[in-house]
Parts: structure tokens; sequence; C-alpha cells
């Protein structure tokens, strides 16, 4: 760049040295084809050097921005479900395209134009200074105006900027929404509602960009304007110090040349200003989402378990999604190693809470609770969730092949696979999918039933051998009969874990040691089926109603 710039401000010389032999009558053809023959030259070595360093800094350019967007999603990875359940995911998706790409273009155009400017600017008016004080400060008395009237645009620009972007991640979220409930859009035919709601939402981001471009569009106008008033003044004044024979012919043409040059870093001035406080914008939104630390995290100094045995102990255990309002409260009790846990109630009595507490996707908001004896919050957070299988009560798939979403990325035996596969009922599924195993699923598994789904995440879960396994309404969308076959196979199967499963359904949790029942958040009863069924009235009516609905269906 410095070398481009260099030659850049040689041609003006060789310009004024042509027109001053011109105007002494000693020019000559031998001459005229040197001086063209030189500006040509320097033309095409500007031309490969530009096209070098441009190259040079798009580049770093581009790997800022992929090491923004990297670093972006792994801290996005590390954020707590707390976190993940106040932010919208719309907000998350205008850092990771938008954000970043106004970041790049700051530090690639921004930090070229400021380079530019600075080397390019300081020689130029360094040179017509040095040609003549005077002419060159009466050039620059518009100048200050035009660095008042940026400065005060440029204020007005981040700020628009910033209520554009946010505006911009609400029509993202929209869109998202619409898209992800399609089928309910269509089923209800909520179609131009939800078409009112994008609309009103990208005509609110169409105003607040069209404030952001009325700023932008009033820049280069001004610097014009300003640079037209420079160069009236090199005009009028320049003229006249030709006639008065103070300076030449040529270096007049030279300052001309000059100035022009100097319109560039002048005009980028301004250009450099939109870019850098696009960027400056984007940066304290992206900044402010890498600094949001995750409440749950593994300790500086985590105790260490060589094996986890399955040993879970919750002792006074409160937890609430909101601290004001507590989901569980004072909960007590002991799960031994490899014994098997059920866990029944009303819905919205706690139990997806209750267990999502022993991975640590939250933290308890009072009380501990202890594996092996340790707590919890002592262990490593990943190699406490490598040793537990967790399936969550939303049967999320991946897109990609049924295979894919079950063995993600592990490398297991046909024979481990072919026995997952008849435990979760898939067999049969499969052999009526032309591609079996390598049948593509779709996007969040849409071309499956909820039955389906729920048991290929299912399979997904088995297919891990973890100390303790945790299955989530595993069968909720099952048919009775493949959700009797699908437990009458789960118990024949040699776990080796300790094994907690919730479930509405009686017959998953019967031959489990203990079943607990919760209601309004704290545990209510617990005992074998057996004797739930006497002392129970919950479970008691619960077991008969399913008990009638079955044999009804039978």
């Amino acid at each position: 760049m410095i070398i481009v710039d260099a030659m850049q401000l040689v041609i003006p010389q060789i310009i004024k040295n042509a027109i001053d032999t011109l105007s002494a009558g000693s020019f000559n053809n031998k001459t005229l084809i040197f001086q063209c023959g030189y500006i040509v030259f320097l033309g095409l070595f500007m031309a490969v050097f530009r096209y070098g360093w441009r190259n040079l800094l798009m580049t770093s350019a581009r790997n800022v921005e992929q090491g923004i967007r990297d670093d972006l999603f792994k801290h996005i990875l590390s954020l707590d479900m707390a976190y993940l359940d106040k932010v919208k995911t719309g907000d998350i998706m205008a850092h990771a395209t938008s954000d970043i790409n106004h970041i790049r273009m700051a530090f690639g155009f921004g930090l070229i134009v400021l380079v530019d400017t600075i080397l390019l600017g300081g020689a130029t008016l360094a040179i017509m200074i040095w040609t003549h004080p005077k002419l060159t400060a009466l050039a620059m008395i518009p100048m200050p105006f035009l660095i008042l009237a940026t400065r005060i645009l440029g204020k007005k620009m981040h700020a628009f900027h910033k209520t554009a972007q946010e505006s911009y991640s609400q029509l993202t979220e929209l869109v998202r929404e619409s898209f992800f409930g399609i089928r309910i859009i269509k089923v209800f035919n909520f179609e131009s509602i939800i078409s009112d709601k994008v609309e009103d939402a990208s005509t609110d981001y169409f105003k607040k960009n069209l404030k952001r471009a009325f700023v932008t569009a009033l820049i280069k106008p001004l610097l014009i304007f300003f640079l037209n008033l420079s160069t009236l003044v090199v005009i009028f004044y320049g003229g006249f110090l030709v006639m008065q024979q103070v300076i030449t012919p040529g270096e007049l043409v030279a300052f001309f040349q000059y100035l022009g040059i100097m319109a560039w870093p002048i005009i980028a001035l301004g250009w450099m200003t939109n870019l850098f406080q696009r960027g400056m914008a984007s940066l304290n939104r992206v900044n402010t989402l890498l600094d949001s630390m995750p409440e749950v995290s593994s300790p500086e100094n985590p105790n260490i378990l060589s094996k986890i045995k399955g040993n879970i102990v919750f002792e006074n255990v409160s937890f609430g999604y909101d601290n004001d309002k507590a989901i569980l409260s004072n909960i007590n009790f002991k799960i031994d190693p490899g014994s098997s846990i059920g866990i029944s109630g009303p819905p919205g009595s706690g139990k997806s809470s209750l267990i999502q507490l022993i991975p640590r996707l939250y933290n308890t908001t009072a009380g501990k609770i202890t594996i092996d004896g340790l707590d919890l919050n002592t262990l490593d957070l990943n190699f406490l969730r490598q040793n537990i299988a967790f399936m969550p009560q939303e049967a999320f798939l991946f897109s990609g092949t049924i295979k894919e979403n079950i063995l993600m990325g592990k490398n297991v035996d046909k024979e481990r696979l072919d026995q997952i596969i008849q435990v979760c009922c898939l067999k049969d599924t499969l052999g009526k999918m032309p591609e079996g195993l390598d049948t593509i699923v779709g996007e969040r598994g849409i071309t499956l039933s909820g039955g389906q789904k729920q048991r290929i995440a299912l399979a997904r879960t088995l297919m891990r051998k973890k100390p303790i396994i945790i299955l989530d309404d595993p069968i909720s969308q099952v048919d009775t009969h493949t959700a009797s076959k699908i437990i009458s196979q789960l118990n024949r199967m040699n776990l080796n874990a300790t094994f907690i499963i919730i479930s509405h359904r009686i017959s998953a949790l019967a031959s489990c040691g203990t079943i607990f029942i919760l209601k309004n958040g704290g545990i209510n009863h617990f005992g074998t089926h057996e004797n739930l069924i006497q002392t129970d009235r919950f479970y008691k009516e619960s077991y008969q109603v399913q008990q009638f609905e079955e044999g009804y269906g039978d």
C-alpha cells in the first residue's frame, strides 16, 4: 500500500514536468513518449501491487470473520439453558450473520481506508504545503466544517445502525418462528395474520434502515460540496499566483492533481466513518453476547471421580426458573447404584424440572445433589454429562439420516445397533422405508411421525452405555401395544446402570424398584407399584383408567 501510494504521488510530478517543458517550448516526441511510457509503467505497477495488498487485507478480514463466528458459536454452546431460555434465536442469528459481516467490513475495507487516508492523505498534504503553503492553507479552509459534519452524522449513524440491527433481530426471529410453525399456520389458516406481522416487522426494519440511509446519503454530497469549494479557491488564487509567476503552470496543474488525490482520503473519510460506526455498533452487540457468562459451569478445581457408580442423593433441593417462584420445594430422596426409579405425577408437578437438575442443565436454587458422595457442583461438567444418557421430553432430530441421528458420530458394531433397533421397535418401521437406516428425516425429523421420532431419540439415548440413564416420557407418543413392547424389552435389556424414567403410563413404571409421585413441586408418595395402588389416589386412578383404555383398545 505504501508503494502504491508513493507511485500515485509521483505521477503529478511527471505531468508537472511535462507541462513546464511544454510551456518552455522545448517539448519533443521523444520526451512525450518517455513521459507517457513512465506513466503507463507506474500504472501497471500500481495495479499489480494494489491487487496484492487488497488480496492480503481481504484475506485477513475474512479470517477475522471466521474467527469471530467460530468463537461466537463455541461461546453460545457453552451457555446454559437458563440463558438460552431468555434470549431469542433471531438475536443470535442476527449476531452470527449481519453483525459479523459489519465487523468484517470495518476491519477489511475500513482498515484499508484508514491506512490509505493517513498515508496518502498525509503525504499529499505535505507535498501541497511544500509547493505553496498559503495556497494549501486556503484550500483546506472548508475541511474543518467537513470534519465537524462527519462527526455529527457519525454519531447519528451509530445510533440508527443499532436500532436497525435490533429491528433486524426481531424480523429474523419472527420469520424463523413462522417457518418452524408453518404447519400450525396452514392448519388454522393463520397465513394472513402471520403475513401482516412479518410485513409490520419488515416495515419497521425498512424505516429504521431508511433513517440510517438518509444519514449515509448526506455524507458524500457534503464531501463533494466542500471539495468543490477547495477547487474554487485553488482556481481563483492559484491562477493569480501563475500570473504573478510565483508558481509555474505545471505546479498549478500538479496542485490540482494532488487536490484530486486528496479527494479520495476526504471522501473515504465519510465512508470509513460509516463502516466504523456500523462495525463498532455490531461489535458492541456481539461483545454483549460474548461477555455473557453461564450460571452453570465447571468449578476451577473440580473433584475427580475415576468412575461414576450412580448413587444419587437429593438433600433439601428446591428449584425455580424464576427465583420468585419455586417449581420444586424441599426434595429429599436417595437412588442406589444400579436401581430403577420411576417418577410420575400430574402435569406441571415438576417432573422434568427434577431430572434436568441431575445433568446440571440448571442449578438448584437451594439444597444440594450428590453423586457417589460428591456435590454435583464440584464435578467437571463435561465429565458429569459424559456419564449420563439423557432423553428429554421433546424428541429432537437433526437433519440427516436415521442412522446419523442414532449414532451421532459414534462407531458401534452392527450387533449393538441391531439390538437397540429391536428394543425400540424400529425394525418393522425401518423395513417399510425404501432407504432403511439411510432414510433422510428432513429438518427436525419433519418427515416422521411423533412416535417414530420418539423411538429414534430413545435409540440414540440407549446407544450410549452410561452409568446413569434418564428417560423423560419416552413413550408418550407411541401406541399402547408398541409402548408395552418397548417397556418389556427395556426390562429384559441388561442396562447395568442407574435407570430413571418419567412417564404418565403406569405400565412403564410398574417394574421400577421405587416410584416417586410428585405433586405441587414435592414428593407426595413413593413406593413400589403394588404399594402405590393401595396408598396413592392419583396413581390408583391413573392405573385404572389406563387399564380400561388398553382393554377397550384390545
